[in-house]
């Protein structure tokens, strides 16, 4: 399928739209770093331009690292929504990771219960199964869905590997409100 320029532009907004958060955070840090490097170069203090340098520095290269696969993330989803076509799939697996962590010392130290519920799907198209995984961010959708369970999808039909959950209507389905199924 052949992407106009367009909605190669418009995908692209999205991504950095859901990315907004991060970007601007970083460009905080750039900005800053750059003052006091500015500042370390006029009056020639040379701990000033590398602790500038590093302050901006990090953030760009964490960035760099991490950016690309969000943007690529919600590009792909933008394009799904647009193009996608709509399907079920059937839930073939249901997994809860516990990522509880400690907080505080001593006497203060308590533990924070918190749990990823990841669902995985599968569904058919031109007689080849493909699979995806998704997160739910509450214990009661989780529960509701059970292997087994039909659930609406969206795929691309020139790449099925790249589906999506229809979280709205996943959640008009199973009576929960859409929060529960985000």
């Amino acid at each position: 399928m052949k992407l106009t320029f367009g909605d190669k532009l418009q995908f692209s907004k999205i991504a950095l739209q859901k990315n907004g958060g991060p970007l601007l955070i970083v460009m905080v840090f750039i900005v800053l770093g750059a003052v006091v490097v500015y500042l370390g170069i006029r009056y020639q203090v040379t701990f000033m331009v590398v602790f500038g340098s590093l302050f901006a520095g990090i953030p760009v290269l964490g960035m760099l690292f991490t950016m690309p696969s969000s943007l690529l993330y919600y590009y792909e989803q933008a394009q799904t929504k647009k193009y996608g076509a709509n399907t079920t799939a059937t839930i073939i697996a249901k997994e809860a990771k516990d990522v509880s962590y400690v907080t505080g010392k001593g006497k203060n130290k308590s533990k924070a219960e918190e749990f990823q519920y990841f669902l995985t799907y599968s569904f058919e198209h031109h007689g080849k199964w493909y699979e995806n995984t998704f997160l739910v961010a509450s214990k009661n959708c989780f529960d509701v869905l059970t292997i087994d369970s039909s659930i609406p999808i969206q795929f691309l039909r020139t790449n099925p590997k790249q589906s999506s959950v229809r979280r709205r209507k996943l959640s008009n389905e199973i009576k929960l409100p859409f929060k529960d199924c985000q």
